[in-house]
């Protein structure tokens, strides 16, 4: 489906709008998937980090600003607006585990504990890279 031809601005807008959340994460899925940051999408597209956490959380309430987010995305990655809304996430085989070396148990799991620990530093290096060229 090709939307331009098949709808006129304003329902673009409208569409746009209406699939918000589900634009958000995979829009996050997407990020992870191809090895970019919260931050270096920031960069690549001129999109501000705060902004990009506000499309990934939906938050964004005005149709024309969000489409116009929407549209700097699918140009910087070439790709179109159905990609980016039925983007399907790459599935790792055993993406229940995280490691951090090659030494662990076959049945090692990472806690709760750890797995939030792993959160928050991502966080830390997502913020790194904000200030890093600074």
């Amino acid at each position: 489906m090709n939307l331009p031809e098949r709808y006129n601005e304003n329902e673009i807008k409208a569409y746009i709008y209406e699939n918000r959340y589900k634009i958000g994460v995979n829009l996050l899925d997407f990020i992870k998937d191809n090895g970019y940051t919260k931050s270096s999408i920031s960069k690549l597209t001129g999109i501000s980090r705060p902004t990009i956490d506000k499309l990934i959380k939906g938050e964004i309430d005005n149709n024309t600003t969000l489409k116009n987010h929407i549209d700097k995305i699918v140009m910087t990655f070439n790709i179109n607006l159905e990609q980016l809304i039925n983007y399907k996430h790459l599935e790792l085989e055993n993406s229940d585990r995280m490691v951090a070396s090659n030494n662990a148990p076959e049945e090692y799991e990472v806690s709760d504990k750890a797995k939030k620990m792993f959160a928050i530093l991502n966080d830390i290096v997502d913020l790194y890279e904000v200030y890093d060229n600074r």
